[in-house]
């Protein structure tokens, strides 16, 4: 749910405000009294066989503010209406509709028709007591519209195969069996959603209207309703406590001591990040631990689960982080609440590393104006200020993590639902029965994918050294016809290349990965980072290395001996000039070129494709007008939504083109970050001014970046880290290897002012193997002995979220203390560890919530047995309808595609 950007900027309720009831919760509210009314109709409800082609579609759309239909009359079709209006007049609120149609029928005897009215009126009251309150959260409406509160939580995308056109009876047969296929899929999806408490509503996706096209879509909206949200966030918190994860002050820990009726039942401080998180655990998690188990990888129907972009939140953040020259931690805590911590992890890195740049920015001006190259105070200098910045930060992210509340969260992640146990053993902690993968086969399955990795980075070493190879013959030695167009081949030609060949080495690194069968995503996003990273300093750096330690070194040798078979153009000096222009090449066009195509070419791509699907539209308006004059029979999405309002089809196709966009990859980021990090601490005693380069991109990246998840990608899954994973050893890894480059071209370049100064010949003829080997060495025992100096300085000082984390426990530890004290028999604490002594149940009779869906495994949600308790109240749809096969109108689309077969 987007707050309102107005008065909060996304930040959370603090004050007075805090204990408003927010119309989110109203929302919730009201639902829960829908779901009385519908767990006492659903077994006489009955199921009604339509038409396909003249059944219309339900509302699909969510209101966040809390509007009652029996306090305003019946729908009107104003603009601030959320119904629709068909030939046959306005349709009546969802809930008006339900007791009206059942009433009609006789289907609610007295008593439950005098239930629902009593209900009805409750809501009533509810919505006068909440019109007479401030009108504070007014504007506070879903991520989509401006005017409308069209709104879900989730939604999942259902992609399925159209059957073919041909009329002989085999392909007949065949499209029946798989229409059949895919309505038995597309209920198992819903079924899913109802047996974990979750609201639907579906509706076919604008890509339905491609007749041409051999898939089709739908979209499924989820809702999670406020009880079912509530129960996975005590379990949430409930988990987190026994892990370790967050750790609870003194107020905290005396709500968790009072009785389940007497605590906060709010959810207040409750982000829109955390509870995206929780509905997208609870549908992908694995029935076993209580969640619905769809999963896109382990289902071929479902092809992905996202979230809507909040477009007024995009656009304050946009404007906000533009008008800045630095980011304050209150802007990161906006973007922590609304994108997670994972994706703040790396705006968070990303600012930090601008500002450190300063230094190396700064004095890398004054040697390249007031020094000379390959300076070895320069060169002594950026290595230190490498060990200090790495070690800073790690203690910074320790910091961000204890502050978020997110300490240890990798060390207590869930499984993933694709991974793959081969037998069942009994935790030797909490004492669950889970599945269990061997490490040593684990360890068999990383052996032998090794040569799989030593030989995807050897073809890649080839390819680079070979593309290196042409550049420099046609660069330097060849002087024939068309020499001026020959020259930029080599750097076309890999440029086109390099994507094909980085998707591929991509799809190598995670297909080993997925052999690998890793048990978390923690660990899964390790692995694989770790082999892209090998892929990754392949494609940057080796072409720098080809120049500095063979080009110019035996560069000379090979002049000579193409001299000898008397070949005229081979008379070109090498000098050490050319690696400053390659570094130069790479600091500049590269990052121009990375700034256009994550943010220009999208833009221009999406511009495109938005023209191009307007005329797709009202060309398809043309055909379908046409098939009507002439009578042929053939469902298209207006059939079944023709009573829509303009806006509610704008709202679909403003979801559709959200889907078509790219999923966001945070890691992609981090690897241009740590890359270009490489090129600083690698190379810049070539040029001092790449790390000027990098300041400046840096600056604009920050911004671009952001600007990329508002508008070219999809909006990022919240997830949880307490870290930057697997970059921090990276950027180790990179300062390392630096102490040793830095030595060894200071050794071969040594004494020259300038970059003409010295030849290949000179750096030839004074080559020594050994003496360079010597200093290499030298060069990283002073890394590893600065490295381990500094680390030692700074963790014998605690931080001040260290101090607050010590003074927390100690606070909670006093107070219990106090309490055991004090008691006379079992203290509250005792006896909830006692009732869940038995199998890890939490029980939670007095919370307001059902008792069955919080009892459960504290890992997990609550028992197979557990899930009738919202599949009774869950029957029917968000708004009353299409919850129903009959009525269902993602199915009524799946039978379409398929009904002339």
């Amino acid at each position: 749910m987007k707050h309102s950007n107005n008065n909060n900027n996304g930040k959370r309720h603090s004050g007075p405000q805090k204990r408003q009831t927010s119309s989110r919760q109203l929302l919730h509210q009201q639902q829960q009294q829908q779901d009385t009314v519908h767990t006492t109709t659903t077994t006489t409800t009955t199921t009604t066989t339509t038409d396909t082609k003249t059944l219309q579609f339900y509302d699909i759309y969510l209101e966040t503010r809390h509007s009652s239909t029996e306090a305003h009359g019946p729908p009107s079709s104003s603009p601030s209406s959320f119904s629709t209006s068909t030939s046959r007049g306005h349709h009546p609120h969802p809930h008006q509709r339900l007791t009206k149609s059942r009433s009609k029928k006789q289907l609610l005897t007295l008593q439950q028709h005098q239930l629902a009215q009593a209900q009805r009126q409750k809501q009533q009251q509810q919505h006068q007591q909440h019109q007479q309150q401030p009108q504070q959260q007014e504007e506070v409406r879903g991520p989509c519209t401006k005017s409308r509160d069209l709104y879900a939580d989730l939604v999942i995308v259902f992609k399925f195969k159209r059957p073919s056109s041909k009329a002989s009876k085999t392909h007949q047969s065949k499209a029946q069996q798989l229409g059949e296929e895919t309505m038995e899929a597309y209920q198992d999806v819903l079924n899913k959603l109802t047996n974990v408490g979750l609201k639907y509503e579906s509706r076919p996706s604008t890509s339905a209207r491609q007749g041409s096209s051999k898939e089709a879509t739908v979209l499924i909206f989820v809702l999670c309703p406020w009880a079912v949200l509530k129960r996975e966030a005590i379990r949430n918190g409930i988990h987190d406590w026994l892990t370790g994860v967050k750790v609870a002050d003194t107020a905290e820990a005396e709500e968790m001591l009072k009785p389940a009726k007497d605590r906060d039942q709010s959810l207040d401080d409750l982000t829109e990040a955390d509870r995206i998180r929780l509905i997208h655990d609870l549908i992908t998690a694995q029935p076993s631990e209580g969640g619905a188990g769809i999963y896109p990888t382990d289902n071929e129907y479902v092809e992905s689960i996202l979230p809507l972009h909040d477009k007024e939140f995009n656009k304050t953040w946009l404007r906000t982080w533009s008008m800045k020259w630095l980011v304050n931690q209150a802007d990161f805590t906006q973007i922590r609440d609304h994108f997670g911590e994972k994706v703040t992890f790396y705006f968070q890195y990303l600012e930090n590393y601008f500002v450190w740049l300063i230094f190396p920015t700064a004095l890398g001006i004054i040697i390249q104006f007031f020094g000379r190259p390959f300076s070895t105070f320069y060169s002594a200098c950026v290595l230190v200020w490498a060990v200090f910045y790495i070690e800073c930060w790690k203690r910074r992210e320790k910091e961000l993590a204890l502050v978020w509340g997110v300490r240890n969260v990798t060390k207590s992640e869930t499984r993933r639902p694709a991974f793959k146990g081969d037998s069942i053993v009994t935790d030797p902690v909490t004492g669950e029965q889970k599945a269990f993968f061997s490490p040593w086969k684990r360890w068999a399955r990383k052996v032998a994918g090794l040569p799989v990795i030593f030989a995807g980075a050897l073809a890649l070493s080839v390819l680079v050294t070979f593309m290196f190879g042409v550049e420099v013959f046609l660069e330097v030695y060849y002087g024939g016809y068309m020499k001026e167009v020959l020259v930029y081949l080599p750097t076309v030609l890999f440029t086109l290349a390099m994507p094909y060949v980085e998707d591929l080495c991509n799809d190598i690194a995670k297909s080993l990965t997925d052999f690998e069968n890793y048990e978390t995503d923690g660990t899964y996003d390790y692995h694989l980072v770790q082999k892209v990273f090998i892929f990754k300093v392949l494609n940057s750096y080796l072409s720098v290395l080809l120049t500095a330690y063979v080009y110019i070194p035996f560069g000379p040798r090979v002049i000579a001996i193409l001299q000898s078979y008397g070949l005229p153009f081979a008379t070109v000096a090498i000098e050490p000039s050319m690696l400053k222009d390659r570094l130069r090449a790479f600091m500049v066009s590269n990052q121009v070129i990375s700034f256009f195509s994550e943010t220009i070419f999208p833009w221009m791509s999406r511009k495109l494709m938005t023209g191009a699907a307007k005329v797709q539209r009202e060309v398809s308006e043309v055909l379908h007008q046409h098939h009507e004059q002439d009578g042929e029979d053939e469902a298209t999405v207006d059939d079944f939504g023709g009573q829509d309002s303009e806006e509610v089809r704008k709202f679909l196709r403003t979801v559709q083109n959200q889907v078509d966009l790219p999923v966001y990859d945070v890691n992609e980021d981090y690897a241009e970050m740590v890359e270009q990090f490489g090129f600083v601490s690698l190379f810049s005693v070539i040029w001092p001014l790449t790390g000027l380069c990098a300041f400046i991109n840096n600056w604009v990246e920050l911004r671009s970046d952001a600007a990329k998840i508002c508008f070219h990608t999809r909006r990022p899954i919240p997830s949880r880290t307490d870290s930057i994973g697997p970059w921090i050893d990276h950027l180790q890894h990179l300062t390392w290897f630096s102490s040793l480059t830095n030595a060894s071209m200071l050794y071969l370049f040594r004494g020259a002012t300038d970059h003409k100064d010295i030849t290949g010949a000179d750096v030839s003829s004074r080559l020594s193997l050994g003496m360079m080997l010597l200093c290499v060495v030298a060069s990283e025992h002073v890394y590893l002995g600065l490295r381990w100096t500094v680390r030692t300085i700074l963790e014998s000082i605690p931080t001040e979220a260290d101090l607050s984390s010590y003074r927390k426990e100690y606070g909670i530890k006093a107070s219990w203390l106090t309490r055991l004290n004090s008691a006379i028999g079992r203290t509250t604490l005792e006896a909830d560890l006692t009732e869940g002594a038995g199998g890890g149940n939490y029980s939670g009779s007095d919370s307001g919530v059902d008792t069955g869906s919080l009892r459960g495994s504290v890992s997990g949600r609550f028992s197979e047995g557990d899930y009738r308790v919202m599949r009774s109240s869950s029957s029917s749809s968000l708004l009353g309808g299409g919850g129903e096969s009959g009525g269902d109108l993602g199915a009524q689309a799946i039978q379409s595609c398929f009904k002339t077969h």
